[in-house]
């Protein structure tokens, strides 16, 4: 694959995975993490954040209100206590997290203290979920290994342990990253068993209320549960050929790596869409949040006969953890240009395998960071015509996560060090705006049947 533009937090579903335990810091084992801290310190730790988080991102003053955000720094200098634990802490400082107006920026829900309750068997919460109308849902099939029990995925998360789905999301919303409410709405649900390890303290043994097909059950989880899915990062993406040439291509993340085989899989889907003749592709990246850009371009290549770049300009803002080795790349603090013709330019298949009809994109509110670069790359370069919902994230994004700590109780922070101008060098901060809104104030997830197909390419 190409060189990766673009980062994003893709993590679904339960477990650390992708290696996320190594974004624990070297002296934080789980004796660390039942320490208390002095005031003196933990007031350090807030300047610093505030101090680094600045010096880091490279728009940071663009982004933020910045009387906004100094008045809400203030406000919790003021509030912190002498000898605070990290989650004590963290239920404090971590509702600054919107006032970063950026999906990239965050201060990370107790990675540790997740991490090492599951080393002691103290699951966190089993299930993925998704958000909508305000409600809690399961987002894919989990079956019991032990019971063959099964719950459905699109099941209604009704409570846990006592507490509504819906406050659930309202109290989330306090921590959530992300330019926009629904955005920071929808985030939440990503990280969604370290949130509420840090917010509840909810590990080990869950009560669940799930509501499907209007009845409503009970379920007591253990902390040895057995559940999972088998459904794994691939089985988000799929190609269906629906009828009158037209083809349903699902694209539900971009969080792809070398060995997960993305690229055959494009590849097949795009020769099966050759073999069928198909004329009019729909392709879908609502709910995709995103992952490596160039998983994006891969499938870009087979809708062009021309080499595209996925954006007008991209600046990376230099730190000690970025400016390469012996600082070659510039100083700490520098802004310097990256090269957007040169080494990020998309390059067409050959024309034997190039789809040549009609392309339709479906985008909603949850379409972010990769998915937004994949979407303003064919909108600006007429590919194709976007249908569906204004993103809750900006047409332009942040992008190439890094992390630093806070320096007394090495707290995670996540931190962008790039930012990525849309094709058309528009640099308005605003969504994407499709071409065809459809479902305006309704529900955004719209069933992809062959008449809703059909509908969207008569107009």
């Amino acid at each position: 694959m190409r060189t990766v533009l673009l980062f994003t937090i893709i993590l679904a579903t339960t477990g650390c995975g992708m290696g996320m335990d190594a974004w624990i810091h070297d002296e934080v084992n789980d004796d660390f993490t039942k320490q208390s801290f002095a005031q003196k310190a933990l007031q350090e730790d807030l300047a610093y954040l505030q101090t680094q988080m600045a010096a880091r991102h490279p728009v940071y003053h663009e982004l933020t209100d910045e009387k906004a955000i100094n008045e809400k720094f203030a406000t919790m200098s003021s509030k912190i206590k002498n000898e605070m634990s990290r989650g004590e802490y963290f239920r404090l400082i971590g509702t600054i997290n919107p006032y970063f107006r950026d999906g990239h920026s965050l201060l990370f829900p107790l990675l540790a203290e997740g991490t090492y309750a599951e080393d002691k068997k103290q699951n966190l919460f089993p299930f993925g979920v998704f958000t909508q109308n305000h409600s809690l849902y399961i987002n894919k099939v989990y079956k019991n290994k032990s019971t063959g029990a099964l719950i459905e995925k699109g099941t209604k998360v009704v409570s846990i342990n006592g507490v509504a789905g819906e406050t659930i999301l309202k109290q989330l919303a306090e921590y959530g990253h992300g330019e926009t409410a629904n955005l920071r709405m929808h985030m939440s649900t990503l990280l969604f068993h370290y949130w509420l390890n840090a917010i509840y303290e909810w590990r080990g043994n869950f009560k669940l209320v799930l509501e499907h097909d209007n009845k409503q059950e009970t379920m007591m989880l253990s902390s040895h549960g057995n559940w999972e899915s088998e459904q794994n990062k691939l089985s988000d993406n799929w190609l269906k050929i629906i009828a009158n040439q037209n083809a349903y291509l699902k694209l539900g993340t971009f969080d792809v790596d070398e060995e997960s085989g993305f690229e055959d899989f494009v590849e097949d889907a795009f020769a099966k869409i050759k073999e069928m003749k198909v004329a009019k592709l729909i392709i879908d990246v609502r709910g995709n949040t995103g992952g490596q850009s160039d998983a994006g371009a891969e499938v870009i290549s087979y809708l062009t006969d021309k080499k595209l770049n996925q954006a007008s300009s991209v600046i990376e803002k230099l730190s000690n953890d970025n400016n390469g080795l012996f600082g070659y790349k510039g100083k700490p603090g520098e802004i310097i240009e990256l090269d957007v013709i040169g080494s990020q330019i998309i390059e067409p298949v050959e024309p034997s395998k190039r789809f040549k009809g009609e392309v339709v994109v479906l985008i909603d509110e949850m379409t972010y960071s990769a998915g937004i670069v994949f979407a303003t790359t064919l909108q600006d370069h007429k590919v194709a015509k976007l249908v569906g919902q204004p993103t809750g994230g900006h047409a332009n994004q942040t992008g190439n996560l890094n992390p630093f700590y806070l320096p007394n109780t090495k707290l995670l922070v996540l931190a962008p060090s790039r930012y990525i101008t849309r094709v058309s060098g528009d640099t308005s901060k605003q969504s994407i705006q499709p071409d065809v809104i459809v479902n305006k104030g309704k529900d955004t997830t719209v069933d992809m049947t062959l008449q809703v197909s059909q509908e969207l390419f008569s107009n």
